[in-house]
This record gives structure tokens, C-alpha cells and sequence, in this order.
């Protein structure tokens, strides 16, 4: 009995050796290794800001979802010149961060968190173009700020806002940030007690005058009392 089992463990042992080491068994040719070539997604657009926000907003392309921004910007008035400057970082906001047709009260809009006479908002006209384009330039920041020199600790950007214009973030200031985890989101004004984290959408947008994230909730610099 026990010479028959060292039988036919010989006998299955040799087989194995034939499947891993022949070219071929019963006829069929056996996996060869292959050298698989990795590649990641170019993350630059070659363009400036302002050309791939007018893409994704009027121009002929397969969505708008940069409309609303579009809008604002149009609407407050302020230097389109602004975001074709080089050594800037742009927030862009997505349709849903101004308004949701599934949530038409979601606080975290902004036509939802700014309300005029206690109700949510339906057109940036309802503002002053001034309030907007302080929206606006808050969300241009100095310096070129995405994933070759972000991480897990917040990084701190002077924005194009004039300092004092607004009381809660007297020097116009904005934090940047990269979630420590495998999806690497860049998270804005994410500090202790902060009133409202904003994660990116789609994040890390290279254009030819710096970074571009795009956010879909609304932008907002506080520390809670």
C-alpha cells in the first residue's frame, strides 16, 4: 500500500513537471509571459484655464457642466484675463455645486447656502456682480498647487481675494490638501473646526497657466465657535 502511494506521487510529481516545463500538452500551446506595459493618463489639457472652461461651458462639446461658472463669471464682471495668468490654481465648480435640480435646497449650494430673503436662489442676478466676483476670486489661488506638491498636510494659498473682504477669513486664505487614503482627493479649507470641507470631483486638471480642481459642493472658508 505504501509503495503504490510513493508510485503515484512519483507519477503525478513528473506530471507537473511536464505542464510547467513543455511547450505544449495534448496539443495546446501553454501561456507564454508577457511584458505588460503600464501607462497613466496625461493629466495636461494644452490650454489655458479660461479655454477649457469656455469647452465645458458654451463651446460645442459633449457637456456643459461648467455652465453656472460661466455664468458667474460673465454675470460679476470680473477679468477673464484672470485665468489665463500663468502660476495660478484654480477652483472650478461644477454645475451641482450651484444648484440641484434633485435638491433644490441642499445648504451645501451655493445658490442653497446664500440665500436672498430667506429663499434658495434661482439666477446669479439675484446677487450683486460684486458679491459674486468675490466668490469668484476666492477661488484663484497663487501658486501651482496639485499632486507633484500636495499631501497629507494642508498647504496654505494666498487667494486673489482683497484681504479684509470677508470678516471670516480676514486674509483671504485657502488650504489645500490630499486625503490619506488610496483615493488621494484633494480636500479644500479641511482644518480644525473648519465650517465646510470641500472635496475635489475631479481633481489635478494641468491647463498651460496652472492646476485646475473641480469641486460639485460649494466653497466656503469658517471656523466653527
Amino acid at each position: 500500500m505504501k509503495q503504490q502511494l510513493i508510485y503515484n506521487m512519483l507519477f503525478f510529481g513528473l506530471l507537473l513537471v511536464c505542464m510547467t516545463g513543455c511547450r505544449k500538452l495534448a496539443g495546446l500551446e501553454l501561456q507564454k509571459d508577457t511584458d505588460h506595459e503600464t501607462s497613466t493618463l496625461d493629466p495636461h489639457i494644452h490650454k489655458t484655464a479660461w479655454q477649457f472652461l469656455k469647452e465645458r461651458s458654451v463651446l460645442s462639446q459633449p457637456d456643459t457642466v461648467l455652465k453656472r461658472m460661466y455664468d458667474a463669471i460673465i454675470y460679476s464682471g470680473i477679468d477673464t484675463a484672470e485665468y489665463t495668468k500663468p502660476g495660478r490654481t484654480f477652483i472650478f465648480f461644477h454645475n451641482d455645486a450651484v444648484f440641484r435640480s434633485a435638491q433644490p435646497t441642499a445648504s451645501d449650494t451655493w445658490w442653497g447656502r446664500y440665500k436672498v430673503n430667506n429663499a434658495i436662489a434661482k439666477s446669479w442676478t439675484q446677487y450683486t456682480p460684486q458679491q459674486v466676483k468675490n466668490w469668484l476670486l476666492y477661488l484663484i489661488a497663487e501658486g501651482e498647487y496639485s499632486y507633484h506638491n500636495l499631501g497629507p498636510e494642508n498647504v496654505e494659498l494666498k487667494t486673489l481675494l482683497p484681504e479684509g473682504t470677508d470678516a471670516a477669513n480676514p486674509k483671504s486664505l485657502m488650504y489645500l490638501k490630499l486625503s490619506n487614503d488610496r483615493d488621494s482627493r484633494v480636500r479644500v479649507n479641511d482644518f480644525l473646526n473648519s465650517v465646510r470641507v470641500t472635496v475635489g470631483r475631479t481633481s489635478g486638471i494641468l491647463s498651460d497657466n496652472g492646476p485646475i480642481h473641480v469641486v460639485d459642493r460649494v466653497v466656503e472658508y469658517g471656523v466653527k465657535p
